[in-house]
């Protein structure tokens, strides 16, 4: 029996997301005029826009990039682990303790969610009735992009990596169109999934412009998301090919050494090829990241003992400035979301930055068909670098790669998709069920087969 998806929890959590969030302490805050859910509603290019705003804001909620999606790939590697109470909030994703009963739903609903409004605002454009023209192409290419981002993202969270029978096992429910709460559409394949979300993107690339707006996507940032894609893909070429563009072309480039800390305290920095702006509005809803890791928040996570020996093993590092301490004396963490204006639920959410896509440069160079040691070398490099200005140049290898990547990109939401798509098995210190936070530890090794259970197919 073709598995199918229930949409009606779907269409529950967009009508949540166009009208509230809840916050911890019971006060309701009201979304901005951008809750556009008809066809019919969308006229003018004035409409146009204030569906993509809407589209974009539902990216940003608590239970996907505001949090969730970001702690899920973080707890659930080896370099951050869940603290204190308010590790209740990760504690699902650390402990890999989902059940039928307790597995969360909105890694799965607000995707869809965000996938719904963009066909919405596709299905308005296709009708011909808007005025055409660059805005409107560009609009286009924009919902086109977010509809990808969101099939990538539940391809890599409830699909197994692509590499596993080559994409022929089961992945999500690929949405073209507008659902009804009565559609049932089918679960495709892996394989499925991802020709789709390129066809996405490559169709957004005809439509887009290069102009940077801060918090939307542009062609630099559709073909930084190619790369990644293609990475997952094990596309090595492309993936390499689409990186390299953005790195020689792009008008973003590297963070200066001196100015690599103060950058995370700030919006958008030179790296910034498509981030989520967390303003005071959103952060309304103190379940944001920022706050949640915040000692003097929620405090739920620092890092692991073998991440403390990895950022500390050169001293001149520029990264090992972002160490804070924990609210549990002798741990740290990586502060990346210090806040703005002293609340640190308000930050900038980091999905595509230009560091990510140097060291896809390097990694892709080196597992191309026709191996560019040479670029691998350059690419890689620069990071290190940049970080250690008094390194001196190494050869690149994967392992080199990948230690950086553990370096450079924790806390952002990436580890847990690595040791997924590279089939690699981990060892990861865990406590115990009964444990005080403190001492009690044991070993659980992450196998890259984790099945997680989803109650929305039936």
């Amino acid at each position: 029996m073709m598995n199918r998806l229930n949409i009606k929890s779907m269409f529950a959590a967009v009508a949540i997301a166009s009208v509230t969030f809840t916050s911890c302490d019971g006060y309701l805050e009201t979304f901005p005029s951008d809750s556009l859910v008809s066809t019919d509603a969308i006229t003018t290019l004035q409409d146009v826009e204030t569906a993509l705003n809407g589209t974009y804001y539902s990216l940003k909620s608590a239970s996907y990039y505001g949090c969730d999606f970001v702690s899920r790939a973080e707890v659930g590697g080896e370099d951050v682990q869940t603290i204190s109470s308010g590790g209740l909030r990760t504690d699902t994703y650390y402990r890999f303790t989902h059940r039928q009963n307790n597995s969360p739903e909105n890694l799965w609903s607000y995707p869809y969610a965000v996938i719904n409004r963009a066909n919405v605002l596709l299905n308005a454009i296709e009708t011909g009735a808007l005025p055409t023209g660059d805005e409107l192409n560009n609009a286009k290419g924009e919902a086109l992009a977010l509809r990808a981002l969101c099939h990538f993202n539940l391809l890599i969270t409830y699909g197994k990596p692509y590499f596993v029978e080559n994409g022929a096992t089961p992945g999500v429910v690929l949405v073209k169109d507008v659902l009804s709460a009565d559609d049932l559409p089918g679960r495709s394949t892996v394989a499925e999934g991802y020709e789709m979300v390129i066809n996405d993107l490559e169709e957004a690339l005809k439509c887009i412009g290069t102009e940077v707006k801060d918090g939307r996507f542009n062609s630099w940032a559709v073909k930084g998301l190619l790369a990644r894609v293609n990475l997952y893909k094990r596309d090595w070429d492309k993936a390499f090919s689409y990186a390299e563009d953005v790195i020689n072309n792009s008008p973003y480039s590297l963070l200066k050494t001196e100015d690599y800390v103060a950058a995370w305290s700030g919006r958008y920095s030179s790296e910034s090829v498509f981030d989520l702006e967390i303003s005071d509005l959103d952060a309304g809803d103190r379940e944001m990241f920022g706050y949640v890791v915040d000692p003097e928040g929620y405090a739920a996570v620092s890092n692991t003992k073998e991440f403390e020996d990895l950022i500390n093993e050169n001293s001149d590092d520029i990264r090992r400035n972002l160490l804070t301490e924990t609210s549990v004396k002798g741990r740290t963490y990586m502060n990346k979301y210090p806040g703005i204006n002293g609340k640190t639920a308000v930050n900038n959410i980091r999905v595509i930055r230009l560091s990510d896509i140097y060291l896809i440069a390097a990694e892709a160079a080196l597992k191309k068909p026709s191996a560019d040691q040479a670029s691998a070398n350059k690419y890689l490099n620069a990071i290190i670098k940049r970080a250690i200005p008094s390194a001196s140049d190494v050869t690149a290898t994967e392992a080199l790669v990948l230690k950086e990547r553990r370096k450079e990109l924790v806390m952002e939401g990436h580890r847990f998709h690595d040791i997924m798509r590279l089939g690699i098995t981990v060892t990861i210190i865990r406590k115990t069920k009964n444990s005080s936070f403190k001492n009690e530890k044991s070993k659980k090794e992450v196998d890259v087969t984790i099945t997680v259970s989803n109650k929305d197919i039936v």
